[in-house]
């Protein structure tokens, strides 16, 4: 007897194994398999196994049913790779969608290893790989600017690892392989530029004085300048040369407890010399006059690269500025480069410097919410029955009968007087109009709303259009000429109109958070057609909106708005029934409609990005006397009490919290609180207030274009209720280490957004990652995190509930801040603004909060 085996393919052994299941396991006596009674195979077994029991002794059977097995495992196989392929696929396209790019990109390299010939694994995988290698370069330089260079360079080896091409990795290792050649490993170390390279690394910085001791001096002398220049030297560990040419004359000096720069520069003016380092502990002494500055200065060359110069102006504005404040320097732009080469001095060099930093800030940005809102309200009702209005006798014309035909069906002829003699009332024709029965009532309620989103720079022009354009014909010409046989041609021209949303604005960010904004919004649509010479024209209707308007930040403010209504009645019926209380609708009939259309522009200001300034941007620099440019370097530099120095601020305590604004809140949001103040001016400007005036609800008492007043009036009389807390870590915090700080909102009544602002140390701290908290999304609605850096220790955090979600009640936290611990010493985290605003968008008071830490 033979058999087919196939131990050697698995497929094939999976088959072999379910072919015994079915067909039984132990022979039986004529040599075939007995059945196995199992419920995945009784009816196999029964219909199969005496078929082959019968046929095993035939070798040609047996060949056939080998090779249907292995066609069938090859097929098997073919068909488990594809759907391994695709399963891989699948999970890749997963992965990318919650913004895994690590597993997406291990699943499309796996399938497309399966499959390579698909070109749709191999373009997944082409894609993500770009993705993957960016989001792995962004942590690296957030670790790197945390301190961590390990995690940062690891992050950067990996992005290189999944993209070759990717540029910015490979630089930010070579700048960690040259800051630390033993931290890249020898396999990713990248080589560095030899020969001319390491000649120009070579090159000296300009010296700087590095004394020996930092002493203060105490000193009282009456001597020569030399004497006192050596007196003053010795004490700190300095060698002082002397100008050939320099005749020195007998000064008094009186010094107490004073640094050394401090003293170099009294014995300089009081000798009229000056002195520059040669050498980081050795200075040279010369006259101080114009000739020997400018043999004596030393100058150095240094490139400053501008980080958000975009345009040619911003190029310019800079050297402009360079040019006129130091004078004596040269300067010069490479636009190509974003770049300013500059030589002069070293005390011109770091003036410069700082007033490129000064200067070259990144614009401020602004997001636009604009809602254009128009409501059309129509309602009509027609009731009662219209009676005919006339009535007409007419006589009948004449006829002619005879015997066998009626008068009524003969021709008519002319009536004699006879006829009239002998008329009768089948000589009369009397037609009386139909009456109506009316009975309609309609009720249309039609709400447009268009509500765009724009982002601008800073002073730069920004347009939008959302629409289609259709054609209008604006003439027409005829070519050639008529004759009898051939007529000529009549050609049209059509211009394209514009139909939709056009928003053209240019917005101004004040140091304030203040947003001045110059914007022209115009709707347009198409509402009709009109034919003119032949011609169908469109009907366009429009509505433009063009003007200036100063805004603070998050509040919603009313462009311009219009209020149309119409009430008509028309009564029909018979004289003084239809007039009858009951039954004038017996006998008559009346039609009532009215007609509301309300049309409103609003837009609410979001500021995304402010200028960068800081005290080192404020302070003003001593840059000496005369011409020339002498910085004075102490390191004890008192620029306290000018008011120069003090740090920005974010608003001024009257222009703070949430008065007259609405903080995250969209302009779509606003508009029923705005059309809701419209409308109630408009009544209140129409109906005269009764005597004694009942109260006034607060949003019907301002006018329109003061929408926040009646808020900030709401907010100043309601006692607070509500109140921040910020929960420290419990003891110090290690220095390195990170930890959280929930922010918590104690006993809100209503709330439905939170916007808070938060200062804190950023050479202590430094801000991680910032998360939601458990007290907005406690009825499981989705939360809208939004949190925006405003400058070195301030953050922006507003946590908003979904549009039309009525409010939460009760306390927790609204947000969790995740800081890392950078230096040792005592901080502190302040809410410099505070707010809440409730589901009806009115804003709610709330306490400030503020927390002390301890770094070890």
């Amino acid at each position: 007897m033979r058999r087919c085996r196939l131990k050697k393919i698995s497929v094939g052994n999976i088959v072999k194994n379910r072919v015994q299941g079915s067909q039984g396991g132990p022979q039986g006596p004529t040599g075939g398999f007995l059945p196995v009674k199992t419920p995945g195979s009784l009816m196999k077994s029964r219909v199969h196994a005496p078929v082959l029991a019968g046929s095993f002794h035939s070798s040609a059977i047996v060949k056939t049913a080998c090779i249907a097995l292995l066609a069938f495992a090859f097929a098997g196989t073919t068909r488990l790779h594809a759907q391994s392929a695709t399963s891989l696929y699948k999970s890749g396209q997963n992965a990318e969608a919650r913004e895994d790019y690590d597993a997406a990109y291990d699943f499309y390299q796996k399938a497309n290893a399966k499959n390579p010939k698909d070109i749709t694994y191999r373009a997944a995988l082409y894609r993500v790989r770009t993705t993957a290698a960016g989001v792995h370069v962004t942590n690296g330089r957030n670790l790197l600017q945390s301190g961590n260079e390990q995690g940062a360079l690891a992050q950067f080896l990996h992005a290189a690892a999944l993209d070759p091409s990717n540029e910015a990795a490979t630089q930010e290792i070579r700048k960690l392989q040259a800051k630390n050649p033993n931290s890249v490993p020898p396999e990713a170390a990248i080589p560095q530029a030899e020969g001319e390279q390491q000649e120009v690394e070579s090159m000296g910085a300009p010296i700087t004085l590095k004394p020996v001791s930092n002493e203060r001096l105490t000193l009282h002398m009456t001597e020569d300048a030399k004497v006192i220049y050596e007196a003053v030297g010795k004490a700190a560990g300095v060698n002082v040369l002397f100008d050939p040419d320099y005749n020195s004359k007998r000064i008094q000096v009186d010094l107490n407890n004073v640094s050394l720069m401090d003293a170099l520069r009294i014995v300089g003016t009081m000798s009229i010399t000056f002195w520059r380092p040669i050498t980081a502990n050795s200075i040279f002494v010369a006259q101080n006059t114009r000739i020997k500055r400018t043999e004596l200065d030393s100058q150095a060359v240094q490139t400053f690269y501008l980080s958000n110069a975009w345009q040619q102006n911003d190029l310019n504005d800079v050297q402009t500025a360079l040019r006129n404040v130091i004078t004596n320097a040269k300067f010069f732009g490479v636009a190509s480069q974003n770049a300013i080469v500059m030589r002069g001095t070293p005390d011109e060099i770091l003036l410069a410097q700082k007033i490129i930093g000064d200067l070259d800030k990144a614009r401020a940005e602004v997001v636009v919410d604009i809602a254009v809102m128009e409501v059309s309200k129509n309602w009509e009702r027609n009731l009662g029955i219209a009676w005919p209005g006339s009535v007409s006798v007419a006589i009948k014309p004449g006829c002619v009968s005879t015997a066998t035909t009626d008068c009524t069906s003969t021709t008519p002829v002319n009536s004699t007087l006879y006829d009239f003699a002998h008329l009768n009332s089948n000589n009369f024709a009397v037609t009386v109009g139909a009456a109506t029965l009316n009975l309609l009532l309609s009720n249309s309620n039609t709400k447009v709303l268009q509500s765009p989103r724009i982002r601008a720079t800073d002073d730069q022009k920004a347009s939008m259009k959302i629409g289609s354009r259709i054609p209008v014909a604006t003439g027409s010409y005829q070519t050639g000429a008529a004759t009898a046989v051939v007529s000529s041609l009549v050609n049209t021209q059509f211009q394209y109109q514009d139909v939709g949303v056009q928003i053209e604005m240019t917005p101004t960010v004040h140091f304030d958070h203040d947003v001045t904004i110059k914007i022209k919004i115009e709707v347009t649509s198409h509402s009709g057609d009109v034919t003119i010479s032949g011609v169908t024209e469109p009907i366009i209707s429009q509505r433009v909106i063009d003007q200036v308007i100063r805004l603070r930040e998050g509040e919603a403010s009313l462009l311009g708005g219009i209020q149309s209504n119409q009430d008509s009645q028309n009564s029909t019926g018979i004289p003084g029934l239809g007039a009858l209380p009951i039954l004038r609708y017996i006998f008559g009939s009346k039609d009532h409609s009215t007609s509301d259309d309300d049309i409103v522009f609003a837009i609410v200001p979001h500021i995304v990005r402010t200028q960068d300034l800081n005290q080192a941007n404020l302070r003003p620099v001593d840059t000496g006397t005369g011409q020339s440019i002498d910085l004075r370097l102490s390191s004890e530099n008192n620029a306290g009490g000018s008011a120069f120095n003090s740090p920005p601020s974010v608003r001024p305590a009257s222009l703070q919290g949430p008065v007259g604004t609405a903080p995250g809140a969209s302009a779509e949001a606003a508009v029923p609180a705005l059309m809701a103040q419209m409308n109630a001016a408009a009544q209140n400007a129409s109906t005269p207030p009764p005597v004694p005036p009942p109260p006034v609800p607060v949003q019907a008492t301002p006018p329109p274009a003061t929408p926040g007043a009646n808020v900030q009036a709401a907010a100043k009389s309601a006692s607070p209720a509500s109140s921040f807390a910020l929960t420290m870590p419990s003891g110090s915090v290690a220095n390195g280490s990170s930890f959280q700080v929930p922010v918590v909102l104690n006993s809100g009544n209503d709330v439905a957004s939170v916007p808070v602002q938060i200062k804190y140390d950023p050479t202590k701290v430094t801000l991680v990652n910032v998360s939601a908290g458990d007290l907005l999304n406690r009825d499981g609605q989705a939360v809208a995190l939004i949190h925006r850096d405003d400058g070195p220790g301030n953050v922006t955090v507003v946590a908003s509930r979904p549009p039309g979600a009525p409010g939460i009640s009760g306390s927790g936290s609204v947000c969790i801040l995740t800081f890392q611990a950078k230096a040792a010493g005592a901080t502190s985290l302040t809410m410099t603004r505070a707010g809440a605003v409730d589901s009806k968008q009115q804003p709610l008071t709330v306490q400030p909060a503020q927390a002390n830490l301890v770094i070890q």
